[in-house]
């Protein structure tokens, strides 16, 4: 049960971060209201005029604003009393001198904000199908106009206490230390859950000791927690309970109703670590904005804080304990190599040093710079830089062809900073004249040659040579189909060259009013595929020379710059299937249903989506009786409803145009989805309504859990039929 509200306060952070950026209300006398309330403590509590009451302004489905309207500190006897405008409120009870905890009303010792999951999940698979989130807030309270809202009470009796005492390492006691408890939960894994950031202090509290180093936080609604002591001064060491160093290693404090638990922590000074950040090729040039790190060997966690070094290459580490360390400086996003300490690049390498006092051990860094890559751009014919383009240069790793940056040429030339390594490069020229290349004038990756790197070298003996790319030029025209419009004349086709032994490098171009094209920056090649791309008109898609199928294209060899003229194509009508989708019941139209017609010799995909009407068109399709060897084709009709409230639905049989056959019609008529809906009551009353639509027929549950992923309610084994809606409420 402990854990179970632990984990709570996370849902605490998922509900608050839908908190908006506070409005001042109108501070004006008029519609004024007063509340008033008790709060019930315990006798022994230090004061209870630590604690306010705050009143947010409830925003609906974002909980409240961030901003108190008013406060009230709670008098010695427990009560408070307050006006505030007309309007809707959340009430919380704050204790101030802790900056923590916060108690909502009608919450106390329990979480403000409780998340559950609807999943419907399908019966046999267990596979979620739908799911849905509900926040349960508190519930809002109406202040009325110049009326009162009385009896806001809160009750912070057999709350949990923490208590302690903290001292230097010599006995004294050590005042200069703020104590940290916050909530926090555990992970599958055991390590414990990040601090719950901008809202913690909701869920956590804070305090300071006493001249005598006593300390006590109070009020604490029962749950885990971590508790944390750190110094003012960074000099010494913080500490989390059980005096370990390390978040990840703390002990995780359980605390029940009325509970009393004595930590006390012994603080003493740390030792530091400081160096300097240089160049190793200039000593006295110093690096700054290098991030370095102290890493304990034994636990591999960063210890303290990781620091830059400054302007003139200097760091500093604070507070570290005596223990093994190795030292890390990462150069990310420079041009230096990031390393551990003594030039090492790898942990089990890095050299480990012990601290075992307080004094300052003095760690210089002297960082190499990576290798670095010159090439200049330039014509093949010329040696001329080309300064007039923009070429993208992609560089990749020789060693498995991952993928390393992209650098764009300037003036000519590109630079790129690179660690120690052999690298390959693929240069784009779209939009260029030039062809594009893997360096040097090879035609894939693979075979593209090695371009070694050192660190602290220069390599600038990489010269990529260009050559004018060949190109490809004709016209397309078409056919006149009957029913042709006046813009499918004027159709802008989009022609597309790709060689067939690099099908993914794909080279275009669209044709003018006239027709005409040219697709230019071509690489050369034997092996060149020419198609017109001619969707969504009424011609049929077409490969050099008048063919419809890849391995029957006619191949064009393509020399660097040269002209393949008269490409041309003629593009022949394609047939049309066309039909209305309306709404089994009532034949009302369905718009936005996308019909797929498959051919199932080719497996190409012909498509069309419903109008507002519930029409639909596919156009261009080829029958098989356009080749000179005739095949007649079949295909495969679909109407996919996905995106609508409608079951999809395939036709019952397949679709053959006849020779002289034109146009085919299809209708569907399609039946609802099922869909499941219903009320979620919150247990402050608060009331959800719910809908799950959008169903393929099946048996399904339909489970509601918690934050722990836990059951709370089902409903087991039922079955959704088309055009079935069923109506299931849950009440918390």
């Amino acid at each position: 049960m402990k854990t179970k509200r632990v984990i709570n306060y996370m849902t605490i952070i998922v509900c608050c971060f839908f908190a908006a950026c506070s409005q001042d209300p109108s501070t004006t006398v008029n519609h004024i209201g007063e509340v008033s309330g008790v709060v019930n403590f315990d006798s022994d509590l230090p004061d209870i005029q630590d604690f306010e009451v705050r009143a947010y302004s409830y925003v609906s489905g974002q909980w409240h604003n961030s901003k108190p309207v008013n406060t009230r500190k709670v008098s010695s006897d427990g009560s408070f009393s307050m006006k505030i405008p007309k309007g809707d409120y959340i009430f919380t009870l704050f204790h101030t001198r802790q900056n923590g905890p916060e108690f909502y009303y009608q919450f106390q010792n329990q979480f403000p904000c409780k998340t559950y999951e609807l999943q419907l999940q399908d019966h046999v698979s267990r596979a979620v199908y739908a799911n849905k989130y509900f926040y349960c807030e508190p519930e809002a309270l109406s202040v009325p106009e110049n009326g009162t809202l009385p009896d806001i009470n809160f009750d912070i009796q057999n709350t949990s206490v923490i208590m302690g005492h903290i001292s230097h390492s010599n006995g004294e006691p050590f005042t200069l230390v703020t104590i940290n408890a916050y909530a926090c939960k555990e992970q599958q894994d055991g390590s414990l859950f990040d601090t719950l950031g901008r809202y913690e202090t909701s869920l956590s509290a804070k305090t300071r000791p006493d001249t005598k180093g006593n300390y006590t936080i109070c009020c604490l609604p029962e749950g885990d927690y971590i508790v944390k002591a750190e110094a003012d001064q960074s000099e010494y060491i913080a500490l989390y309970y059980k005096n370990v160093y390390f978040r990840d290693q703390s002990t995780v404090l359980t605390l029940s109703a009325g509970n009393y638990r004595g930590i006390n922590f012994t603080i003493s000074k740390g030792s530091t670590i400081a160096g300097k950040i240089q160049s190793e090729d200039s000593p006295n040039e110093p690096v700054s904005n290098i991030m370095v790190s102290a890493i304990s060997t034994s636990t591999n966690y960063v210890t303290g804080n990781t620091v830059p070094s400054d302007a003139n290459g200097n760091y500093t580490i604070y507070g570290l304990p005596n223990m093994h360390y190795i030292l890390y400086a990462n150069a990310d996003n420079t041009k230096y190599l990031s390393c551990y300490y003594n030039s090492k690049y790898s942990s089990g390498t890095a050299d480990a040093f012990e601290i075992a006092n307080t004094t300052t051990l003095i760690k210089n860094f002297d960082l190499q710079k990576k290798g670095q890559l010159v090439a200049s751009i330039v014509e093949k014919q010329t040696g001329t830089y080309i300064k007039n383009y923009q070429i993208d240069v992609k560089l990749y790793r020789s060693s498995d062809l991952s993928y390393v940056m992209t650098v764009k040429s300037k003036n000519g030339m590109i630079m790129a900073d690179l660690e120690e390594g052999t690298y390959k490069a693929e240069v784009i020229t779209d939009g260029t004249p030039y062809a594009s290349i893997f360096y040097s004038n090879e035609n894939s990756l693979e075979k593209a040659d090695d371009i070694p790197i050192y660190n602290g070298k220069i390599n600038d003996t990489v010269k990529i040579k260009l050559q004018r790319g060949g190109s490809i030029r004709g016209r397309v025209i078409g056919q006149d189909c009957d029913n042709l419009s006046q813009d499918e004349y004027l159709h802008k086709f989009t022609v597309i060259a790709y060689p067939k032994s690099n099908p993914l490098r794909t080279y275009h171009a669209v044709t003018n009013i006239y027709g005409e094209y040219e697709i230019n920056g071509l690489p050369e090649g034997d092996d060149y595929i020419v198609r017109v791309q001619a969707d969504n008109s009424s011609y049929i898609s077409e490969y050099f020379k008048q063919s419809y199928f890849q391995d029957d294209a006619t191949l064009i060899e393509v020399e660097y710059d040269e002209v393949f003229s008269n490409v041309h194509f003629d593009l022949e009508c394609g047939r049309q299937i066309y039909g209305n989708i309306t709404d089994d019941n009532d034949n009302e139209p369905i718009p936005d249903v996308k019909i797929t017609a498959t051919n199932l010799d080719s497996n190409t995909i012909y498509s069309a989506t419903t109008d507002k009407n519930g029409s639909y068109l596919i156009t261009g399709i080829p029958s098989g009786y356009e080749y000179s060897i005739s095949s007649a084709y079949e295909y495969a009709l679909h109407a996919d409803a996905s995106d609508t409230s409608y079951v999809s639905e395939s036709s019952i049989n397949t679709i053959q145009f006849q020779q002289t056959q034109n146009e085919i019609e299809i209708n569907f008529s399609l039946k609802k989805s099922p869909r499941i809906y219903g009320i979620l009551t919150c247990p402050s009353r608060h009331q959800f309504d719910y809908s799950l639509e959008n169903i393929t027929p099946g048996i399904y549950d339909l489970i509601l859990y918690d934050e722990q992923h836990e059951e709370i309610s089902r409903f087991d084994d039922f079955e959704l039929e088309p055009n079935h809606e069923m109506e299931k409420n849950f009440d918390l």
